[in-house]
């Protein structure tokens, strides 16, 4: 996905977007015996090019290179046909200098930048580059560069375009494009790196459209989803592979996509990767040689939780001239998910045995779905019991999770500033059901949306504020229905700075940190901050997000579980609201749609600022998070006095936190 400037609006995105299928196309240069053809896997091959001038005109370019299709949409509208957008790519190389050429070709009706100062990635016409030089089989670091308007941003393992260049040149039809990439190793004959494009097209009538070379968003965090450049002298001669996986061990109703992992035998640095499709059939162009084909082991995105393909072992085979090279039917498998829940949940009868077990639990889910850090804190007749860490901070540093180590909490945050709302409304400073905008009027929606002005704390905390979870529009009406919104959390924040006149932070000294005696939450990017802070992970990448620079009251909490296991039990103790307060926020004012619950004779749904559901245990207080790269929970029993906190560095650990309320408590 592309990365983008607001820090709330790329958790955002990322936690809405599902994690996208993987990769397309291919293409090269030559004629006869070298000539590629195009096929649907992102393999392309970079030959020897002279030296041409870097100024986006693409007179001095061979017309004879092939042009490498970009047609993958990814996110927005399809393209309404070929006027309206479409795209192609060439690519060579040039030895002399050290220095990849891509040639990009679009013809687009509508080229759109937008003049009024906002620069986003979405608000208007842009490009994308993603690099991963060092092209691991185990993941390497990915550099994206993107052009959005004027603008020059890079994000991931580089700071700066030091070594990329792009020259653009507007047409009749749309514009064509020049990148030199600049390399610091030499480019070696054979050797391969990871590389794709991305296009936003965003037209005058606001249609939106974000196009990529290979399938798939994210690739910033998921090195898989770019394509494979392999670089070939002009005599290589290539041979067409047609090969297929079986499906038989597969789930039958699920379409889980099946990559396979091409390598050279005298080089297994010199890989590609292609997807089979759904009856099973792959193929690729190769240089001639002998490899081998494997399908390693990974995590792949379901509708509700992640499957891992099992490792399938290598086997060898020829590439030769022409289209009849058959490579061996392999035959992939779903590994076995943990199976640990018991029939009755380990809190009960809590002991040093069952220590162990949790230790067992932790870390059968750790190694399954590539889970790097966890911080686990339990709750026991009103009590912390256990707490532990678990595996590291950072996948590339290895350096270990330990208690000092901060997770960002995501939206746990909301029901923190939940409790510092409902503070201010006990002492009388705001009213929870008196508009907003008469505090602080909202400017962005007064034109369009008047009718917000009917919206109230209140609203906003049981999530019937009519916002979205972020975006300045209304959906509904404020009172009328559930909708869980982020944006309507960080209006109420304006509010009561409005109102306070203290900056939010001083807030949440006065009103809840200092007074409970809590600690090891921090809201905003600082020198301290940075020393403990975990990196979030996807495709088990750590992601090095930034940290916000001003605290969000929806989303930007770092905290840890031991210390977060004193806010929950502040919380049942039900200290520092008044009572009749206590029973508002723990009431069910907004039913909600169930997650994991699945007992249709059980409600759930939003207190003021916190969630509530029912169990054959009594009421539970609880809330999630969720920044994509980060998955979190906490919930407390109220009869039974117990719960649990649990953060992770994942975004597959929510396939961990789903199950902690069975393993605990609840059982089978």
């Amino acid at each position: 996905m592309p990365a983008m400037k607001r820090i709330k609006d790329l958790r955002c995105i990322t936690f809405c977007c599902s994690l996208a299928f993987m990769l397309t196309l291919i293409s090269c240069k030559g004629v006869e015996d070298t000539m590629p053809i195009v096929m649907d896997n992102p393999i392309a091959f970079g030959f020897p090019m002279d030296e041409i001038v870097l100024d986006g005109d693409l007179g001095d370019w061979s017309e004879d290179m092939i042009r490498y299709p970009i047609k993958n949409v990814g996110m927005g509208d399809l393209p309404t046909g070929k006027e309206d957008f479409s795209s192609n790519f060439r690519i060579g190389y040039n030895v002399v200098q050290n220095a990849i050429y891509i040639g990009m070709e679009v013809v687009d009706q509508s080229i759109f930048i937008n003049s009024d100062g906002n620069s986003y990635w979405d608000a208007q016409d842009g490009l994308e580059l993603y690099l991963d030089l060092e092209h691991l089989k185990t993941g390497s670091p990915i550099t994206q560069y993107a052009a959005y308007g004027e603008d020059r941003l890079v994000f991931g393992d580089k700071t700066s375009w030091e070594n990329v260049r792009m020259k653009k040149k507007m047409t009749n039809e749309g514009m064509t494009v020049e990148w030199r990439i600049d390399l610091d190793q030499r480019i070696v004959m054979g050797s391969s790196i990871g590389l794709d494009l991305g296009i936003i097209d965003r037209d005058k009538d606001e249609t939106f459209s974000w196009i990529s070379w290979g399938k798939g968003t994210q690739k910033l965090t998921n090195p898989e989803r770019c394509g494979t450049i392999l670089f070939v002298d002009s005599g290589t001669l290539l041979g067409t592979i047609e090969g297929k996986v079986g499906k038989s061990n597969l789930p039958s109703e699920s379409q889980i996509p099946i990559s396979l992992r091409i390598s050279k035998t005298d080089n297994p640095r010199i890989w590609v990767q292609t997807m089979a499709d759904s009856l099973g059939n792959y193929m690729a162009q190769l240089p001639l040689g002998q490899y081998t084909v494997d399908i390693p082991s990974k995590l792949v995105a379901g509708d509700e939780d992640f499957y891992r393909i099992a490792n399938v072992k290598p086997m060898s085979f020829s590439v030769k001239k022409g289209i009849s090279n058959t490579p061996p039917k392999l035959e992939p498998q779903l590994a076995i998910k943990p199976d640990l829940i018991p029939k009755r949940g380990i809190l009960h009868d809590f002991s040093e045995e069952r220590r162990n077990q949790v230790d067992e639990f932790v870390r059968a889910y750790q190694k399954f779905y590539n889970i790097p850090g966890v911080s686990l804190a339990l709750i026991k007749d009103g009590k912390m019991v256990y707490h532990k860490t678990y595996g590291v901070k950072n996948t590339k540093t290895g350096e270990p999770v330990d208690e000092k180590t901060l997770f960002e909490a995501a939206s746990i945050t909301k029901p923190v500033f939940a409790f510092v709302v409902l503070r201010l409304a006990d002492k009388g400073i705001i009213d929870l059901d008196r508009p907003l905008y008469k505090y602080y009027p909202f400017e962005a929606l007064e034109e369009k949306f008047p009718e917000y002005k009917k919206m109230t704390a209140r609203h906003v905390l049981i999530h019937k504020s009519g916002l979205p979870n972020w975006g300045v529009r209304l959906e509904n009406v404020p009172g009328e229905r559930y909708g869980y919104s982020g944006e309507g959390f960080e209006y109420l924040k304006r509010v009561v700075v409005q109102i306070t006149g203290k900056p939010i932070e001083q807030l949440l000294d006065e009103e809840l940190i200092n007074p409970f005696g809590l600690y090891h939450m921090e809201f905003s990017d600082s020198e301290e901050l940075r020393k403990v802070v975990s990196s979030g992970h996807q495709g088990n990448q750590p992601t090095n997000w930034e940290i916000p620079k001003e605290a969000g009251m929806a989303f930007s909490m770092h905290t840890e579980a031991k210390a977060f296991s004193d806010y929950a039990l502040t919380l049942l103790e039900q200290k520092g609201l008044k009572p009749e307060t206590y029973k508002e926020f723990m009431t069910i004012h907004t039913e909600s749609t169930k997650e994991y619950w699945n007992d249709p004779e059980k409600r759930e749904g939003a207190g003021l600022g916190i969630f509530i559901r029912e169990s054959d245990y009594g009421d539970i207080f609880n809330h999630g998070g969720n920044n994509g790269d980060f998955k979190c929970l906490f919930e407390v029993y109220q009869d039974l006095r117990m719960g649990y906190v649990c953060f992770t560095n994942s975004e597959t650990g929510s396939s961990l936190t789903q199950d902690l309320w069975r393993f605990f408590v609840e059982g089978k």
